[in-house]
């Protein structure tokens, strides 16, 4: 009669390393899928910032393409296009900082406000100039302001170049 209890015993003891043993194992893979939600979760925050930035840049981009497009409407003095380009100008810039303006730095997010309201100024006065010929003044004003404006525009389209090449190099990419 000792015999069967101590198999009894032997295989409670079995049992309770096995359970010790499979409680560890547990643990071990709860903690190694918990690293690697976090690394995915890690990774997948990098791509969507990468993505917003290189959208930020996207969209300043088309600013500067639409700045550019007013020098040359000012120096053929197409008032109407100038304006309507202007529109489209300013409803960018304001949408792009709504949306992406984290991206930026808070001076530089201020400098693309600030180009937008140079682009509206130029509207503005065109609005003024009708048909009639410009004076060399009113020009070297209008093309002194389409500059800044424009060079507002190059300087926040460097920042989110670089703010996307630090995000590509920091995710491997």
């Amino acid at each position: 009669m000792a015999e069967p209890s101590r198999f009894i015993e032997v295989v409670d003891v079995i049992g309770v390393l096995a359970s010790v043993v499979g409680l560890g194992l547990t643990l071990y893979l709860l903690s190694v899928a918990k690293g690697a939600r976090q690394a995915a979760e890690q990774a997948r925050e990098a791509a969507l910032s990468s993505a917003r930035r290189r959208s930020l840049s996207e969209e300043l981009e088309n600013v500067r393409r639409m700045v550019q497009q007013v020098g040359n409407l000012l120096q053929q003095e197409e008032w109407l296009a100038v304006q309507m380009r202007t529109e489209e100008i300013l409803g960018t810039c304001r949408a792009a900082m709504a949306r992406w303006g984290d991206g930026l730095s808070v001076a530089t997010r201020d400098d693309v406000l600030r180009a937008a309201n140079l682009v509206k100024s130029i509207a503005q006065k065109s609005s003024e100039y009708g048909d009639r010929d410009l004076t060399p003044a009113e020009k070297n004003k209008l093309t002194s302001t389409h500059l800044t404006a424009s060079g507002l525009i190059h300087v926040a389209l460097g920042e989110a170049h670089r703010q996307e090449e630090r995000d590509d190099n920091g995710t491997g990419n």
